[in-house]
């Protein structure tokens, strides 16, 4: 059975929308804006309001009267009875996509080698925060951090550390330690052109952790001064690290996090991090090297709804603001962002003014909306017919990417003040825009010769809480029929996770036992390579994460629920003459049910943190 690449599936797409796709089978009506249906699953047809609701952005459908959802290759698959190649190949047709097909397999990597790296990482940032104590070597890399304001609990909270200064160090020592050097050449700490010559030379090193606390790689800061050398260094992708998926301070910020009260603060470097924290500011965290991208911003929305952003205030932070709150909003989450005066950034307001002067800087802040604004009415002469246009070019991807027609109409109506034009040449020039995904986006995905993506394999540190579910289950499937009332399908968004969902169902009513007969029944290659790497690793076989389990299974329950009330809500905002007296109670009468299943659960997940702690 052929494996399509990914390329082709987002080809198609990209080609088509969910709307055209199901206008192949079923009529569709426009109502405000948004595309609707009757249900092809339910009532043979024939319901007097439409409930079949039909998501162009997202490419997904969902009916409130069944509760059936899919994307475009889930309702070919259901209207033609077929399977999802099947479906592939259909939509592929009438996208003109050709079709690609995976050649060869992921390389498998056994349990040894995962763990050997994960022992040498925390073995490493042990001894690196050892040197920085004690070595005589480090005393400058001790008074730098004096200088910069740090308090001895924050070293040791993130466990800083030192590199020294004598090339063959590294190697030497590990090797002693027993580490081979297939195993050393896989760790990303060694020069991957010139190895054994280690990444790190007289750096001040900050290990880098994974949601779980493993230690996956490290962020090295220069102290000679040199001008030949990059100031910051960060660890290569490895097997057990990949910098799109992890954020510095993570792990150090998610006892905050897990509360769900408040938000998370995303600032641009390792020092800003721990000055953020050493302010009262534990929920702070930083990219590693990279521009925020998707899939960092998917890890926090596990916790938090809101996303502040406090960035340097020169050309190029306000440059990464821009792309941030881009991928921010985009995402659904609620984005603020903080401007510090003066060209300076939390460190070195920490530095000179002390943590009280951080805390007090961070409390001016302004949503994503209100900054863009601002922003746009110094560059852009509003007074101008040109500017005006111009200036509504500016703010379309943000414009475009606002899923609640609600929100979009105040901020239109607010534009037309502001600009002296009517609400509807707002909407023309924005309808005109074509949003699209930013070019640091595009530079940010790994090719290979020919443009084609790079095959991706398993990480143990980028796996999303839908996944790691999924493989916790599929090693211990005598639990599925236990959690399977508390994590439905629909409630899943990691498609590998949707996947494996399927096969235990399958296996459950098969009565399926052996590891190797249920790797039979997961179609995806990936997914199927995922849960054989899976069953070698302790994290996912052994018994003791059920509790991390029960939280993942919570998470994904409470997120499920808080978007089936925001659909609720935005139908009974945009469409309240669609629906009669006794549709209006019975949506009511749902909200409700959801609020307090809602409002339970958090405070079942409240609990159990403060009880962790």
């Amino acid at each position: 059975m052929p494996i399509y690449t990914d390329s082709t599936i987002n080809s198609i797409k990209t080609r088509l929308t969910m709307s055209e796709v199901v206008q192949s089978y079923i009529p569709i009506v426009s109502r405000s804006g948004r595309n609707w249906a009757k249900c092809p699953f339910h009532g043979n047809g024939n319901e007097r309001t439409p409930s079949f609701a039909i998501n162009d952005r997202d490419g997904f459908y969902h009916c409130f009267g069944c509760g059936e959802s899919g994307d475009m290759f889930t309702i070919v698959e259901k209207m033609d009875n077929v399977g999802f190649n099947e479906a592939v190949e259909i939509l592929a047709r009438k996208a003109g996509v050709t079709l690609e097909t995976k050649a060869g397999s992921v390389e498998r990597r056994d349990k040894d080698e995962l763990d050997s790296l994960y022992d040498l990482n925390k073995r490493i940032a042990g001894t690196f925060h050892y040197l920085l104590l004690n070595s005589p070597e480090a005393e400058g890399a001790r008074q730098y951090l004096e200088r910069r304001g740090l308090s001895k609990e924050l070293i040791e909270r993130f466990e800083l550390g030192y590199a020294p200064s004598d090339p063959n160090w590294l190697h030497s020592f590990l090797k002693k330690k027993g580490y081979s050097d297939d195993i050393l050449a896989k760790s990303g700490l060694f020069s991957p052109n010139r190895f054994p010559y280690p990444m790190f030379i007289s750096r001040l090193m900050f290990p880098v952790r994974s949601w779980q606390g493993r230690y996956i790689g490290f962020s090295g800061r220069d102290l000679t001064g040199s001008d030949t050398v990059p100031k910051y260094k960060n660890t290569s992708d490895t097997p057990i690290y990949s910098k799109r998926h992890n954020l510095f301070g993570l792990y150090e910020a998610l006892d905050t996090l897990k509360k769900g009260n408040g938000s998370a603060v995303i600032v641009e470097g390792n020092f800003d991090v721990i000055s953020m924290h050493q302010a009262g500011l534990t929920s702070a965290v930083a990219s590693l090297g990279t521009a925020l991208t998707e899939e960092q911003v998917k890890l926090l929305s596990r916790y938090v709804g809101r996303i502040d952003l406090m960035f340097d205030s020169d050309a190029a932070g306000q440059k990464s603001t821009d792309k941030a709150i881009s991928i921010i909003h985009r995402m659904g989450l609620e984005c603020f962002v903080h401007t510090l005066e003066g060209g300076k950034d939390a460190s070195e307001i920490l530095e000179k003014e002390g943590a009280e002067a951080l805390f007090e800087a961070f409390g001016k802040g302004e949503n994503a909306f209100a900054y863009l604004v601002s922003k746009g009415t110094k560059s852009y002469n509003i007074q101008s017919g040109r500017g005006k246009s111009d200036f509504v070019r500016y703010l379309s991807p943000f414009l475009q990417s606002t899923a609640s027609s609600v929100e979009l109409d105040s901020y239109i109506q607010s534009l037309s003040i502001l600009l002296s034009v009517s609400e509807e040449s707002i909407r023309a020039d924005i309808a005109s825009q074509d949003a699209g995904a930013s070019v640091a986006e595009e530079d940010e995905r790994g090719t290979i010769d020919g443009g084609k993506p790079r095959r991706r394999r398993f990480n143990p540190a980028a796996v999303s809480i839908d996944l790691f579910a999924m493989l916790y289950l599929s090693n211990h499937r005598e639990l599925f029929p236990e959690y399977r009332p508390r994590i439905s399908f629909g409630d899943l968004k990691d498609r590998e996770a949707q996947v494996i969902y399927m096969a235990l169902e399958n296996a459950m009513r098969n009565e399926i036992a052996s590891n190797e007969l249920f790797l039979t029944m997961i179609s995806d290659e990936d997914a199927r390579n995922d849960v054989a790497t899976s069953f070698a690793l302790d994290e996912y076989s052994q018994q003791g994460g059920r509790s991390a389990l029960d939280e993942a299974a919570d998470r994904i329950s409470l997120r499920g629920m808080e978007e089936r009330r925001d659909v609720l809500l935005n139908q009974l905002r945009s469409f309240p003459d669609s629906l009669d007296p006794e549709q209006l109670a019975e949506a009511l009468q749902r909200k409700k049910e959801l609020d307090e299943k809602i409002g339970a659960l958090r405070e079942e997940l409240f609990s159990s943190t403060a009880k962790e702690e």
